[in-house]
């Protein structure tokens, strides 16, 4: 719901914006806003800022604003190919220039900066709502993770929580999923192995291991890669220096998934048991 409400305030923000873009009596409305300019744009104006933070879009850009040092604060242009730059900043420099209380947001308006902002978060917000976001979860997605083990294999959702619910009171274990506008629909789990890893060089911060991989039937290509990057950037700075995986021998999906998330295959075993 939260995703919804924050795109609807995107395309709302940006068809706003597209109309005082295309209207040079608004553009200079915008560039000396003062009493000479009509109380109906005035409002419309206070309405899109009302609107900014009522959607909780505000929250979220003050968040990753408080990510960034001064520097990232205080670039406030949309200079350059903001493809390029991560959500913290491009979130950043909105917040920077919609501060109500600043002329910054008019001159966000009338020199069209923040129409190329608001711009690039929509088709980024769109295109998360469609392939789904990756982010590491906690205790609160627990009901997902029951939902989406469900979905998986019928009846192992229970059990699957209870599981991860320990993973999560670890600190050398983590979590991450991916979600959709529909729900979670990948999920990936790892932790600090300490002991002999097949494969593996020593470190003394020990091995990530990728405990396993569920994927919806419909999930997007690639994600299956963006699971185990999340993992890797969780591994490294938990110290350790590579991470490892496994699958059945028979498995030729879950080889095929491993191959594609960037592993490079180091030997096959046979297990035994002998009941004494």
């Amino acid at each position: 719901m939260e995703g919804n409400i924050r795109l609807d305030w995107l395309e709302k923000s940006l068809t706003f914006l597209k109309d005082i873009l295309d209207s040079p009596e608004k553009l200079a409305w915008c560039r000396e806003f003062g009493d000479s300019v009509p109380k109906d744009f005035q409002a419309e104006v206070g309405e899109f800022l009302l609107g900014y933070r009522e959607s909780g879009a505000e929250k979220a850009c003050r968040d990753a604003l408080g990510s960034l040092d001064d520097k990232g604060i205080c670039r406030l242009s949309a200079g350059g190919d903001l493809k390029e730059i991560s959500d913290a900043e491009l979130e950043g420099r909105l917040a920077g220039l919609m501060d109500g209380d600043s002329p910054f947001v008019l001159y966000g308006m009338s020199s069209g900066l923040l129409y190329r902002l608001v711009d690039e978060l929509l088709s980024r917000r769109q295109k998360e709502l469609r392939e789904g976001k990756v982010c590491r979860l906690d205790e609160a997605a627990l009901p997902e993770i029951a939902a989406l083990s469900d979905s998986l294999r019928p009846g192992s959702g229970e059990a699957v929580s209870r599981s991860f619910a320990r993973q999560l009171a670890d600190p050398k274990a983590a979590l991450f999923g991916c979600r959709r506008e529909d729900g979670l629909i990948g999920l990936a789990h790892a932790r600090i192995r300490s002991d002999y890893v097949e494969g593996a060089r020593e470190c003394e911060h020990g091995v990530a291991y990728l405990e396993g991989i569920y994927l919806k039937k419909d999930a997007a290509d690639g994600l299956a890669g963006k699971l185990a990057a999340a993992v890797g950037d969780w591994a490294k700075e938990m110290g350790c220096r590579e991470l490892a995986a496994d699958c059945e021998l028979d498995d030729a999906a879950g080889a095929a998934l491993r191959k594609t998330a960037g592993f490079a295959e180091t030997a096959r075993i046979i297990c035994y048991i002998k009941e004494l």
